[in-house]
């Protein structure tokens, strides 16, 4: 087994080649959720690890560092999956308890139509209106996902019927990121669905520890993460270095047990 598939030392914090340009979206996104007259924080509480802040961004501008793209435009791509993300995180706070009134329990709905207006908002301020297809069917996916779960909350799910819907909710949004910023750098079809590949592994991994399934199972599924980059290696010229950080990062952080409260932190 690779180093990187059985390290067990201690998280550090986030030392990426592309650390400057991760800290400049998150800045931004600071900028953007600084609502008048209440901070985000005020109005919706989202409970957001380092994972939930880090991996979205961070497939975006690992990809197109590898892919050579040192423009602006993958920052701005890497806010807007990050405010998709963040707009279904947010919906999912919403309870049908019968005893939460009614305001409060469409509250969290209207802070993540919010979101999903900056997201769209964005796209039209970057130019980027052809990623909304694409991004509008994984919001759909996402959702579905979401639904799924909800109707088995009071079934016991075996191993294949989470995976489903960990793919929906968690590893379509990871795949789709690695894929636009592979779009938008220009590379080959081919490489994109690699790309895309890569991070459908990541995220269906990061799903699988969120639900607290086989660690074995983790680990497979990291290690064919790690077989996709062999195979891209050999066959382009890519910069791979951003991409190995990326899968080494989130290795180490799924290399513990899962706390939802101190997850990534």
């Amino acid at each position: 087994m690779s180093e990187w598939m059985t390290r067990s030392d201690k998280m550090v914090p986030v030392d990426f080649s592309f650390i400057e340009k991760l800290n400049m979206v998150q800045a931004r996104l600071r900028t953007e959720m600084n609502f008048k007259p209440a901070d985000f924080e005020e109005l919706v509480k989202l409970d957001m690890d380092e994972l939930d802040r880090t991996v979205f961004p961070a497939i975006v501008l690992a990809v197109s560092g590898a892919c050579g793209d040192n423009g602006q435009k993958p920052e701005a791509l890497a806010t807007i999956v990050q405010f998709v993300f963040m707009a279904n995180r947010v919906h999912e706070l919403m309870k049908d308890d019968l005893d939460i009134a009614e305001e409060l329990r469409q509250f969290p709905v209207l802070v993540g139509d919010l979101l999903y207006g900056k997201f769209f908002l964005e796209l039209c301020r970057e130019k980027l209106l052809p990623f909304l297809d694409p991004l509008a069917q994984v919001i759909g996916t996402m959702s579905e996902g979401g639904i799924s779960r909800w109707l088995s909350r009071d079934s016991k799910l075996n191993k294949d019927e989470w995976l489903q819907i960990i793919e929906m909710e968690s590893a379509s949004l990871t795949a789709l990121a690695a894929r636009l910023s592979a779009e938008l750098a220009g590379v080959s079809l081919p490489l994109q669905r690699r790309l895309e590949a890569f991070g459908w592994e990541l995220g269906l991994a990061w799903g699988v520890w969120k639900e607290r399934l086989e660690k074995t199972l983790v680990q497979s599924i990291l290690q064919r993460a790690n077989n996709i980059l062999d195979e891209i290696s050999s066959g382009s010229q890519l910069q791979l270095q951003p991409l190995l950080e990326v899968l080494h990062y989130i290795a180490k952080q799924l290399n513990t047990d899962y706390n939802p409260l101190e997850a990534g932190s």
